[in-house]
């Protein structure tokens, strides 16, 4: 899938893939291979060029410790970006949708809470990679359309902002 990466305030823009414990990252010509596992909710190990990092997302604050050092990451698939910005409604709601099959592992506001543009709502794993969904405009978490452990499809309605 293409995303846009923001890794400590410089923006990248890249294909992503996922298939059994490998991920393959590219950014133009250059392309990195990793395995990755995760041994225990809350932290992922990465093999990339014989290197071990030990990550733990910190998806509140949109950062993740890497080996002790942390590191500001936001990444936002294309499809899912374009979906934020099609769901908004003439009211001025937005929609957030799934971009692709998985399941909600963490809902980060609840209904009634104040978001801020590209805060994150809740956090979806699809192919092995959790994936932090942001609201697209500041406002308020005006619905929770989905639960914790809750299996979600491409395309269907996760919450909506207003």
């Amino acid at each position: 899938m293409k995303v846009d990466f923001e890794i400590d305030g410089h923006a990248f823009t890249g294909e992503l893939n996922s298939d059994d414990g490998r991920v393959r990252l590219r950014f133009g010509e250059r392309t990195w291979e990793a395995e990755v596992a995760q041994p225990e909710s809350g932290l992922f190990v990465v093999l990339l060029d014989n290197n071990v990092y030990r990550c733990s997302p910190e998806h509140a604050s949109n950062e993740v410790v890497v080996n002790g050092r942390r590191v500001s990451v936001v990444v936002r698939d294309r499809w899912q970006t374009a979906g934020n910005a099609s769901g908004k409604a003439a009211d001025g709601r937005a929609v957030l949708i799934a971009s692709m099959p998985g399941k909600v592992v963490r809902i980060l506001l609840q209904v009634g809470a104040g978001v801020e543009a590209q805060q994150g709502v809740l956090v979806v794993e699809a192919m092995k990679m959790q994936n932090e969904v942001s609201s697209p405009k500041a406002g308020r978490v005006a619905e929770m359309r989905v639960r914790e452990g809750q299996t979600v499809n491409a395309g269907e309605v996760l919450a909506v902002i207003e």
